[in-house]
């Protein structure tokens, strides 16, 4: 039986929601979350190590994590295929990136709205998320802005050094994504169950098959 299920997906593409509603399943523990608006903000047991860019030594940054008869959820901007390399006989659910001009743009409104206008409840989770978003060091300057009323957008103002305004933060989104990859773009092959962006709203297929492919694990 595998220990994990990572979901892989592109920035702001709902894998944290996703792994939250997969992890309520019977085979899984519940993944701990906040509700930021409408945005997810899980606490998964690698400490979100997946969901920042991606590090060159993160196999040797992999938690010791007391593992239950359970599955752990853990969300990740990682390539499956990347994961596979340590993890290869653990399950792994895809969002595919959008394809059609209308989801693509669906897409980045959704990633604009929820991700970068929302706020955190908590300084911590502030700080959380700029770790996530940069290897920038957090300096006491920093520190005090983040302790203020700031959206991510802000954030990311921050960590580029630029005043925060809303022309800035649009600037870095368009920038953001102009230079995201699409990478995902897979088929369900044996331990591997893909989601179309287009199809998040309708997962009752996707968590039937999964229960499905782990009790046929358990016979």
């Amino acid at each position: 039986m595998p220990k994990f299920l990572f979901v892989c997906y592109n920035h702001g593409a709902g894998g944290e929601s996703l792994a939250v509603k997969i992890s309520r399943g019977n085979f899984f523990n519940t993944l701990a979350h906040d509700m930021m608006g409408d945005r997810t903000w899980t606490y998964d047991v690698f400490d979100k190590l997946l969901l920042k860019p991606f590090d060159s030594k993160w196999k040797s940054k992999i938690p010791n994590v007391s593992l239950t008869k359970k599955l752990d959820v853990i969300p990740s901007h990682y390539d499956p295929m990347v994961l596979q390399q340590m993890f290869p006989n653990e399950l792994y659910v895809v969002i595919n990136d959008p394809v059609t001009n209308s989801s693509k743009q669906e897409y980045q409104q959704g990633v604009y709205k929820k991700v970068w206008l929302s706020k955190h409840k908590t300084l911590q989770q502030k700080i959380g998320y700029w770790k996530t978003n940069t290897e920038n060091s957090l300096t006491r300057e920093k520190l005090i802005a983040l302790s203020k009323d700031i959206t991510n957008g802000g954030i990311e103002c921050l960590i580029h050094d630029i005043p925060y305004t809303e022309a800035n933060v649009k600037m870095l989104f368009k920038n953001k994504i102009r230079n995201l990859k699409n990478k995902f773009n897979y088929k369900d092959k044996d331990n591997l169950f893909v989601i179309e962006y287009k199809n998040l709203s309708r997962i009752k297929g996707l968590l039937a098959r999964i229960n499905t492919w782990l009790t046929n694990l358990e016979k």
